[in-house]
């Protein structure tokens, strides 16, 4: 598949408050801690997809489910 996926996905309105507040109180964790590392909602994103994306299977009734440790 070397086609492209579509690089823009549309939030419902209560996932994007809760990438904002998570972004904004990782930020202020990091400066407490005395790094100076900026968190923004994309990079909340970006970390989700990449560490879960391989737990994402079906039950039995065909549904997405979220599997903590798949055999790959």
């Amino acid at each position: 598949m070397s086609e492209s996926l579509k690089t823009t996905i549309r939030l419902k309105k209560q996932e994007s408050v809760e990438l904002r507040d998570i972004a904004f109180s990782l930020t202020k964790k990091a400066i407490q801690k005395g790094k100076h590392k900026v968190y923004s909602e994309a990079d909340l994103v970006h970390f989700a997809i990449e560490k879960t994306l391989k737990n994402i299977d079906l039950d039995d009734d065909g549904d997405l489910m979220y599997t903590k440790h798949k055999n790959n």
